[in-house]
């Protein structure tokens, strides 16, 4: 590409005109995109096909065949300067997916993307060299078949990322497993064709090689440069809590020096502007600010313009009969490629029958890498002529179009397999991702919550899957009259939502820095800026959003310097009930008592003990189930004490378990329902095989007659452990009789009450309650 033409430099007196219609020509797409997005949303239609139906409406085709507005939109030069908008729009949100990209997830799955990909482009390359075989006498191509069968391979094997990437978010898929999973396959099939079409041209051209070199160290050298950047820009004012916007932009001028120099080559950017993105040190002030600043205007003006381009570049006016044919064979084939290539993979690697058909409909949309190496080194293929162009581009729009609607039809269809599934932690197994969603309102709540986030991730170098979400909670204060002030006497109310809680948001973000720069562990940031009244109903559609297995709040009281606690309000105590009442995942209430209790493990000296208090019922065993990530924690020493009542008759064999036999294990718990006794006997069976008798967890036993006894038992254990994980409810149990009578905190379940509330306990308290379901009580225990 010349860089004159990227930098739209003057030619005569026609610089201004085509500028105001690419601008005129931008607001016509956002307007038709929204307008159609709201016909097709009913029907589960993505933005990406609002977006690009907007711009065939706009392209020669339909509007633009009228005289008047193809003289406008259709000027001398203007594809000039539509080429260099375009540039800048790609350059930005390529790197803005390389900001927001889950590593962690791809790590895992690393195998899964691989073979997918693998998959896809064998499937796309076998019929790539039948498709040669077709055209060539179809198109009357003679000669250099190398390019042409380069040129179909990647217009049949491309996968659109950014189109991917608009569609699962639309379809709130981009927390679930299938959609980060589409998302990372559809990026590792895009690059790797730019990386194959780049090298292929290269050694057929003997001239880019050393260029390719020269951008590869070009590449490394500013990521290193970004690295000190993002370490040292933080400090310079250390008490904001973005960076500048002047300091935002030193990044992005660096970003595009180096994408204008590799176009200038006539090579793809894509890889470099992607990798220099992923390459962002994730904690911290720098990437934050990034995310933030890029976030909203790429996904809602750089997206939609980009597509609706796309779609405006579709041309079918001059093509005869045998372009038409060949247009419906490329996209059979590039439809019939990832139907065979991916479902061959989705056997192997044994993923559900369910994501099947979606998976490769989805991954067959086609987007700008398609568009871009279609239009690049036109010297290297002699076939190509303007006709060739317009088929392999309405191609590609078509495929888009097909693809991109079959998914969401798939979707509708089997809503049921895509939606959020209901899961408890007692059926979530500890290879599976851990998503926790933690809710503070400042930072008091965060650094304990932060603790507890790190005794759940595990230890240096676990390689459990573990997700953290941090949530801001932000009560919106009572709305002013500002029809009685005057413009300049509204002061903080002119601005948006962000501004709320910004003291609190400066310290959870510099608490949240730190632990991140000492455990390597990164904590997803949300902030909810809302009505208390509604609070609840937030946080609830977060939980299902987000796809989180548990929601930890904070308790309405706190602990003081000087060991009492105070209240902060029962306007936060309703909200927690609120929360336990609808919450579609298990919920936890934390008692924090930061100066007294449990202490953040990584950094900490010593190990730290606590106990899981187990009576017996649904919430127990959540308790139980959860403390399963803190047995991988090596500083963190967990023992489960097992109340067992004494009008038992039969001793549990957990009580030495260096004499019993695992197989007589039987538990019987007087006036409990069989069913819920048969599953609390086979969960800490199963738990007592798997943590206590390989010696990572203790377990002791104490025999109870009643409520008194179970409290006299916990004021002497009250001062030997830094933290008490204990369920709410466990019914009407023998254990816990007569507890109920100095009750304070009904949310908090009997045991958890006293211990949140007892003097002569001094560790922090984390009650957990099950998720759940129409049939299950509301009422608190």
């Amino acid at each position: 590409m010349d860089p004159k033409l990227l930098f739209c430099l003057p030619r005569g007196d026609e610089l201004f005109n085509p500028l105001n219609t690419l601008f005129i020509q931008m607001g016509c797409i956002l307007v038709f995109s929204q307008l159609f997005y709201l016909m097709l949303k009913p029907c589960g239609q993505a933005a990406p096909v609002a977006q690009i139906l907007a711009g065939i409406v706009l392209s020669p085709v339909l509007l633009s065949r009228i005289p008047k507005v193809k003289e406008f939109f259709l000027q001398k030069d203007a594809a000039d300067y539509y080429s260099f908008f375009s540039f800048v729009l790609r350059t930005s949100f390529m790197f803005l997916i390389g900001l927001e990209f889950d590593i962690q997830f791809m790590r895992r799955n690393f195998k899964k993307v691989s073979v997918i990909t693998l998959s896809s482009f064998s499937a796309c390359s076998l019929l790539s060299l039948a498709l040669v075989y077709i055209l060539t006498p179809l198109l009357h191509i003679k000669e250099d078949y190398l390019t042409l069968f380069l040129t179909l391979f990647v217009t049949l094997s491309n996968t659109s990322s950014p189109v991917v990437l608009r569609s699962i978010a639309d379809w709130k898929l981009n927390t679930s497993e299938i959609g980060r999973l589409t998302l990372s396959c559809a990026l590792c099939i895009e690059l790797s064709d730019v990386v194959i079409y780049t090298l292929v041209i290269a050694s057929i051209s003997k001239s880019m090689i050393g260029n390719i070199f020269l951008f590869i160290f070009a590449t490394g050298a500013l990521i290193l440069l970004n690295k000190f950047l993002a370490a040292w820009l933080p400090k310079r004012n250390p008490k904001e809590k973005y960076l500048s916007k002047a300091e935002t932009l030193v990044f992005i001028i660096f970003l595009l020096i180096i994408a204008v120099t590799i176009e200038s080559y006539d090579v793809n950017s894509s890889v470099s502007v992607f990798t220099i993105g992923i390459m962002v040190p994730r904690q911290g002030k720098t990437h934050r600010t990034l995310v933030q600043r890029l976030g909203y205007p790429i996904h809602e003006f750089v997206l939609p313009v980009y597509f609706g381009y796309m779609g405006f570049r579709f041309s079918i006016t001059a093509l005869t009969k045998r372009y038409y044919i060949g247009l419906v064979i490329i996209v059979i084939l590039a439809l019939a490629g990832k139907l065979i290539g991916v479902i061959c993979a989705c056997m192997y690697l044994k993923i559900p029958k369910k994501y099947w058909l979606f998976l490769p409909t989805i991954l067959s949309v086609k987007g700008h890498v398609g568009v871009l190496l279609l239009d690049a080194n036109y010297s290297k293929k002699k076939w190509w002529t303007t006709t060739i162009h317009d088929m392999m581009l309405a191609s590609l729009v078509v495929t888009t179009l097909v693809s991109g609607v079959l998914a969401s039809f798939l979707l509708k269809a089997r809503e049921k397999d895509f939606a959020p599934q209901k899961t408890c932690l007692e059926s979530h197994d500890t290879h599976e991702e851990l998503r926790v969603l933690s809710c503070v309102y400042g930072v008091r709540h965060a650094r304990g919550t932060i603790s507890l986030i790190s005794a759940l991730s595990g230890s240096h170098g676990a390689s459990k899957p573990f997700a953290a979400l941090l949530m801001h909670l932000v009560p919106l204060p009572k709305k002013r009259k500002s029809s009685e002030l005057l413009y300049h006497e509204l002061g903080d109310d002119v601005h948006g939502d962000d501004e709320f809680g910004t003291n609190d948001g400066l310290e959870i973000n510099d608490s949240i820095d730190s632990f991140a720069k000492d455990s390597k562990l990164l904590i997803q940031q949300v902030k909810l800026v809302t009505k208390m009244l509604n609070m609840h109903v937030e946080i609830c559609n977060a939980t299902e959003d987000l796809r989180v297995s548990i929601v930890l709040l904070p308790f309405h009281k706190h602990q003081r310097i000087d060991g009492k606690t105070t209240n902060d309000g029962e306007i936060f105590r309703q909200m927690n009930r609120n929360v336990l009442r609808h919450a579609p995942c298990s919920v936890g209430i934390f008692v924090d008592r930061n100066i007294t209790g449990f202490q953040q493990p990584h950094g900490f000296d010593s190990v730290q003990h606590v106990a899981a208090l187990f009576f017996g019922g649904p919430d127990d065993r959540e308790a139980l189930a959860l403390c399963r990530w803190l047995a991988n924690n090596t500083l963190i020493h967990l023992t489960i004490i097992h109340f067992v009542s004494e009008d038992s008759q039969t001793e549990s064999p957990v009580g030495n378990t260096t004499t019993q036999d695992n197989n007589d294990f039987f538990i019987e718990v007087a006036g409990r329902d069989q069913t819920e006794y048969e599953a609390d006997r086979s969960f800490l069976e199963e738990f007592h095989n798997r943590f206590v008798t390989t010696g990572q967890v203790g377990f002791m036993e104490k025999r109870v007659s009643d409520g008194p006894h179970t409290l006299t038992i916990l004021r002497e254990i009250g001062e030997m452990y830094s933290l008490f994980v204990v369920g709410k409810s466990r019914g009407d149990s023998p254990m816990t009789v007569r507890m109920k009578d100095w009750e304070e905190c009904p949310e908090l379940g009997t045991v958890g009450d006293f211990l949140a509330s007892s003097l002569d306990v001094n560790a922090s308290v984390l009650v957990v309650q099950r998720q759940r379901h129409s049939h299950d009580n509301f009422l608190d225990d």
